[in-house]
């Protein structure tokens, strides 16, 4: 990096510094206030052509603050939420940080026995939940767990903390309706409202979120608010977002994108939300033309599938300004080519650092390090990469594990200290299991994680570092995921699942030959799958699911060495 870029994202980062020793102090509610106040008349929801201003936004939770104080919700106070993306979950999203209560959310998608799991360690104190999404009975599921769950109920011998419980009734339009339980949360449009100084800080404890369990079971991360104020900082500098732009507003209300990209990261720009209730490839195409979105933020395989549908092509998406794209390096220059964005940065993030605790600063110039690199820690942000046997530090350049502490840092994992412990050393590092280096500029690289490694004849492959070898220097292959799979030889085996290119030609063999010669022998995939577009398995976030992808890769390589063994017996002299 020469001497003038080096200079330029030194005054990029100073002023960074100076917006988030501000912001890292305040709660999200008292950050998004700012906005209420200097820009009332500015949309700040918009859902099924219904549409709120930051003073009725701001009204409303204020209202909802209140019914919520009157029925015993303040500091500390536990409330479990179920919820898609709606202008009731922003509510009360911002209402539950006004009275400094800690938000509990579950998966739309979790069944029985895993919103038990969530009960048993979060213990909310009341429960709020829509009662029906997407033709699934949600209250059903919570019945199946104890049959006093219901409206109003007072207690569920399933749940001794619960005191109280309301469920929200859905319209076919994904719209909540407006009865006696909408009111008894959000109170009529006449009622009393809070104060709008809440005396939250931003150190304050705001969501119990649930990992993402890609790698193993989810486990309860007690989160501040400065995580999600901090990590908005970044995003607006690193983007250049400002009041006028607007976003799809379609992430999981129960992961950290939907905290940090649907609400706060918006409103604290001055943004509108368009919230679309769920995520669909053509509906979000649709959308996109419909109402101008400036700011697009999506992982690889959401692209894909936008770029799959009948309207791709034919809807006008030029509005589109700066985006957010979770992927490989070569995936976004291929994306780079499709679609109008100016300007894009990479994140390293995770739920344990609100989201977001690297970003690609906005002045770096090198477009190579711009696609492979996962920008750079943020200001208050300390990153280290440590050997994960010995814990010492290891140079540039070297691949070891990623640490971290700062105000993105959660503070524990609720009601299990080993887990804090084995997890946050006596520097108050964080050691994510992630796998990556930091070059001599102080660019950040995340290649996989340490769960993520495959053990083949002694070797360990980054199945990330596979993937972007794949996508990156085979012209056949659009999308690539690589698992390991047992293997009597080798222990296990490399298997990559690759969607190809349209029209491309290839098979196992062709895709085996384009590897050699060009990465080590020992990470050349042994085992090619191909999947069509659309059939990825996913997670909620958007990302695929590798539990899924590793057990449909054991089964068919273990089918296939089964049915080659009894051939060679069928072909055996005298069989």
């Amino acid at each position: 990096m020469s001497a003038e870029e080096r200079a330029e994202i030194d005054a990029y980062h100073a002023a960074l510094a100076h917006d988030l020793l501000q912001t890292t102090h305040l709660s999200m509610w008292e950050a998004v206030r700012r906005s209420v106040e200097h820009m009332p008349d500015h949309p700040a929801i918009v859902f099924l052509d219904r549409a709120l201003t930051y003073r009725e936004m701001g009204a409303a939770v204020l209202r909802c603050a209140r019914q919520l104080a009157d029925r015993g919700v303040g500091k500390g106070t536990r409330v479990a939420l179920m919820f898609h993306p709606c202008p009731e979950w922003t509510i009360l999203h911002y209402a539950l940080a006004r009275l400094g209560a800690v938000a509990v959310p579950i998966n739309l998608g979790y069944e029985s026995a895993e919103i038990a799991h969530v009960l048993e360690l979060g213990k909310p104190e009341m429960l709020i939940s829509v009662d029906q999404f997407r033709g699934a009975d949600q209250l059903r599921k919570f019945r199946d767990i104890d049959a006093a769950f219901g409206s109003g109920a007072h207690g569920v011998p399933a749940a001794p903390e619960l005191r109280d419980v309301i469920f929200l009734q859905v319209d076919p339009d994904a719209s909540v309706s407006r009865d006696s339980a909408h009111r008894a949360v959000y109170g009529p449009s006449d009622g009393a409202q809070l104060s709008p100084q809440s005396g939250v800080a931003g150190g304050d404890p705001a969501y119990i979120l649930f990992t993402s369990g890609s790698t193993a079971a989810p486990k309860p991360a007690l989160c501040a608010h400065r995580q999600y104020t901090g990590g908005a900082t970044g995003i607006i500098h690193a983007l250049g977002l400002r009041p006028g732009d607007r976003f799809l507003a379609a992430n999981p209300t129960f992961h950290t994108g939907g905290i940090l990209w649907d609400a706060t990261l918006l409103h604290m720009a001055g943004m509108t939300a368009y919230m679309i209730g769920a995520w669909e490839p053509g509906l979000a195409l649709r959308e996109i033309e419909r109402h101008r979105i400036t700011v697009l933020g999506a992982f690889d395989t959401k692209m894909t599938k936008m770029m799959a549908t009948p309207e791709w092509g034919s809807c006008d998406i030029s509005s589109l300004r700066v985006a957010n794209i979770g992927a490989t390096p070569s995936f976004l220059e291929k994306v780079a080519k499709s679609w109008p964005y100016e300007f894009s940065a990479q994140i390293y993030g995770s739920t344990e650092s609100g989201g977001m605790g690297s970003i690609t600063p906005r002045p770096q110039r090198d477009p190579e390090v711009r696609r492979q690199a996962n920008g750079m820690p943020v200001p208050g942000m300390e990153f280290v990469i440590l050997d994960p046997e010995t814990g010492e530090r290891i140079p540039p350049g070297e691949y070891g594990e990623i640490c971290f502490r700062g105000w993105g840092r959660f503070i524990e994992y609720v009601g299990q200290p080993e887990q804090t412990r084995a997890s946050i050393d006596g520097q108050g590092f964080f050691h994510s299991g992630d796998y990556g280096f930091m070059d001599a500029d102080g660019n950040l690289y995340f290649r996989g994680r340490y769960k993520m490694m495959i053990k083949t004849g002694g070797e360990n492959v980054a199945e990330r570092e596979v993937e972007i070898f794949l996508e990156n220097q085979l012209e056949q292959v659009r999308f690539a995921q690589v698992v390991g799979v047992p293997d009597e030889v080798w222990g296990e085996a490399v298997c990559a699942f690759v969607e190809l290119e349209p029209g491309a030609d290839a098979n196992a063999a062709k895709l085996r030959g384009g590897c050699k010669g060009r990465i080590s022998g020992f990470k050349i995939p042994r085992h090619f799958l191909f999947v069509e577009d659309g059939e990825w398995p996913l997670l909620d976030s958007g990302r695929p699911d590798k539990h899924r992808l590793r057990e449909r890769a054991a089964a068919s390589v273990a089918a296939d060495v089964k049915e080659s063994v009894v051939q060679a017996r069928v072909d055996l002299p005298g069989a």
